[in-house]
């Protein structure tokens, strides 16, 4: 956290802080395996290799589980779910002309992209979780597979229920920006930001638990070309498909498969 730039606030929430290039700092953080301010240059293909590997090695109810942990005792389980749902149909997805899905594994200058695993762990396992930029998943899903999954502790399934009776309570027609600010009402994650709610209620929607416009990636590839024309607001919205087109109501069979975990 030191070396990245961030610092814990007296309520357990995460602030940004000035980074730290104190020699101490970076050898402590080197000392338990990471590398830190490396940057690795990774083709798409070997992203996507990769990524395909390491999801054909972790079990659904193990990602599940990781992700209802993710609600307390461990942060870093709330991006498998999204990582996971990208990757599982990568294998069979079509290809296009570049010999590629069109799964957004497109750098935006060159032939590669530029990773910081160790920044990606961070920001993981300080609560934050996104489906924008799918190059970030491979740390994840490769650190799932070498560390493991947590599993959930009994307070993290008593949060998930109450996430769910809040989903469940909101009238139909209702927007994702309403449903981040009725968790936030009902601090079932007190120490998350607002962006940390989004991050999970994207993972509910990846999973197929938010109904929405578009089908969840946990059931089918879904296309970069339509998860961008589903984008609702346009690509200037903080809140992304297929969260982004939930409008109220709940799939009682997956929650019914969370609550069982």
């Amino acid at each position: 956290m030191r070396v990245y730039g961030y610092r814990f606030t007296r309520t357990g929430g995460v602030a940004g802080a000035e980074a730290s290039t104190d020699p101490v700092h970076v050898a402590e953080a080197e000392r338990f395996g990471w590398p830190v301010r490396t940057v690795d240059r990774l083709a798409p293909i070997d992203i996507l290799d990769r990524s395909v590997a390491a999801a054909s090695m972790l079990d659904e109810d193990a990602v599940l589980g990781a992700f209802i942990a993710g609600l307390g005792s461990a942060r870093h389980g709330r991006q498998t779910v999204i990582s996971f749902a990208w990757a599982r149909y990568l294998a069979t997805a079509p290809v296009k002309d570049d010999g590629l899905p069109d799964c957004g594994l497109t750098p935006s200058r060159g032939d590669a992209f530029e990773l910081d695993g160790t920044e990606v762990l961070v920001r993981l396992a300080l609560g934050w979780a996104w489906n924008e930029q799918p190059q970030r998943y491979l740390p994840d899903l490769e650190t799932a597979v070498a560390a493991g999954l947590p599993s959930p502790t009994a307070d993290d399934r008593e949060r998930l229920r109450t996430l769910l009776d809040v989903i469940s309570a909101q009238p139909a027609g209702t927007r994702a920006g309403e449903l981040e600010k009725a968790m936030a009402r009902a601090k079932i994650v007190p120490e998350a930001d607002r962006y940390q709610r989004y991050g999970i209620l994207i993972g509910l929607a990846e999973y197929g638990l938010l109904p929405g416009t578009l089908d969840p990636a946990w059931d089918r590839f879904v296309s970069r070309s339509e998860f961008a024309a589903a984008w609702s607001g346009g690509p200037r919205s903080d809140i992304t498909p297929p969260l982004s087109g939930w409008r109220g109501g709940i799939d009682e069979g997956r929650a019914a498969r969370l609550r069982a975990l």
